[in-house]
């Protein structure tokens, strides 16, 4: 199947530190993450990619951020742009900067003090971007991310969306093929959505709405059977990756790289 969506060569990742636990969370009804699992799915996760042919680099852990092995969030990279996220969560608010030496083969760019993102609100689709309005993103945060992405692409279409139910835009909305959105119902937005097919997903298979296109392979959590349905509709190759303790830091597949 061909697909239109951003090629990738590299991943940038980050290995979770022993302290990961002590990361921020609204999931604790899940339980305490156990660190030796939590690795062991972290290496699948990475040898997968590594499977792909891909350039992989893995940093080591820095105990100086649990939240730091999700590496989407402090840094969006868009064509040679990496725009540098200023979390509205103070406690994270500086991982970027441990991440900008090895991105030196990128422009990158700093945003204004009073802008404030999440990666994980940050969707780059096949013809646009979304940007999720939540505690950590601001409008000028979204109009930061817009001035500095138009300056790889003048063009480009960058809409804010708000959103409520999930911590994250791509917690419960990510799209799967061109135009083409899988979501969890938990998340609740006014958005108009018409330039695509939405799939909402059953609310018990919700956390599967994260999903990780990667070239003409796509990730997804392991676990959901009416997820893994949908995507074969759009994908010959699926690998599903067990992602349950970083379910427990309100984790997903896409926090934990970044593909460029």
């Amino acid at each position: 199947m061909t697909h239109l969506l951003p090629t990738f060569t590299h991943i940038l990742a980050r290995r979770p530190a022993p302290n990961f636990a002590d990361g921020l969370t609204d999931s604790t009804h899940l339980g305490v993450p156990d660190y030796d699992n939590a690795l062991k799915q972290y290496n699948t996760y990475i040898q997968a990619l590594k499977d792909l042919n891909l350039e992989v680099l893995v940093l080591p852990a820095d105990d100086r951020y649990p939240d730091g092995h999700f590496v989407e969030d402090p840094c969006v990279i868009f064509r040679d742009v990496a725009f540098m996220c200023r979390s509205g969560a103070e406690a994270r608010a500086e991982e970027g900067e441990s991440l900008k030496p090895y991105l030196s083969d990128l422009r990158i760019i700093d945003p204004d003090d009073d802008a404030r993102i999440d990666g994980g609100d940050v969707l780059i689709c096949a013809d646009r971007i979304l940007v999720g309005l939540s505690h950590r993103t601001n409008q000028a945060g979204v109009d930061a991310l817009r001035r500095a992405f138009q300056t790889a692409k003048p063009d480009l279409i960058v809409e804010a969306v708000n959103f409520d139910g999930v911590l994250h835009l791509k917690s419960g909305l990510t799209e799967l093929a061109p135009n083409v959105l899988i979501h969890d119902p938990a998340l609740t937005t006014n958005a108009d959505l018409s330039w695509a097919t939405v799939i909402t997903l059953p609310a018990e298979e919700g956390y599967a709405a994260d999903v990780m296109p990667v070239n003409d392979t796509l990730f997804i959590a392991k676990g959901y059977p009416a997820a893994v349905k949908v995507a074969r509709a759009y994908y010959d190759h699926i690998v599903e990756l067990d992602m349950s303790e970083f379910q427990k830091m309100d984790g997903g597949l896409t926090c934990l790289s970044l593909r460029y």
